[in-house]
């Protein structure tokens, strides 16, 4: 009998070790692992020519709100762009979040056409555009081109 409850114990504790070793693998795999995506949205990138200090102040808005993960944005004198991504348990109120984030942006930056939006393609693109800001070729109006293509992109339906 005593045979029987080693023997058990034994295999109760190799199956225990076994789980436990995988599970950095999984974890790996997740979409919510570490490995997926890493953004870095923090440190502007200011060309010479082009003022991004709007931008700053409409990501740092979005950034305070408890439902937003993270946020990127640009500007050019007349444009706002703003992506952003909403929290996990936060997506079932995905529209009013929305509604209330561009609320707050034509409020408080009347003097610019607002585009924001919460869809993950956007938000790269805008990552990617505000990235290639650096660039010393690129002026205002090609800035403007692509705002206007991702506008477009962020009113197309799936």
């Amino acid at each position: 009998m005593s045979m029987r409850k080693w023997l058990f114990a034994t295999i109760v504790i190799c199956v225990w070790m076994g789980g436990c070793a995988k599970e950095q693998e999984v974890k790996q795999q997740s979409l919510q692992g570490s490995g997926f995506m890493k953004t870095n949205t923090n440190g502007a990138i200011q060309p010479n020519n082009m003022n991004q200090q709007t931008a700053e102040r409409a990501v740092a808005l979005i950034k305070a709100r408890d439902d937003i993960k993270d946020a990127v944005a640009v500007n050019t004198s007349k444009k706002l762009l703003v992506a952003y991504q909403i929290k996990h348990m936060h997506r079932f109120y995905r529209k009013q979040i929305e509604k209330e984030i561009e609320r707050q942006l034509i409020r408080l930056f009347p003097n610019y056409q607002t585009v924001s939006s919460s869809d993950l393609k956007i938000f790269w693109k805008t990552e990617e555009l505000r990235e290639k800001l650096g660039n010393k070729n690129w002026n205002e109006q090609k800035v403007d081109q692509q705002i206007e293509k991702i506008r477009q992109l962020s009113e197309e339906r799936t």
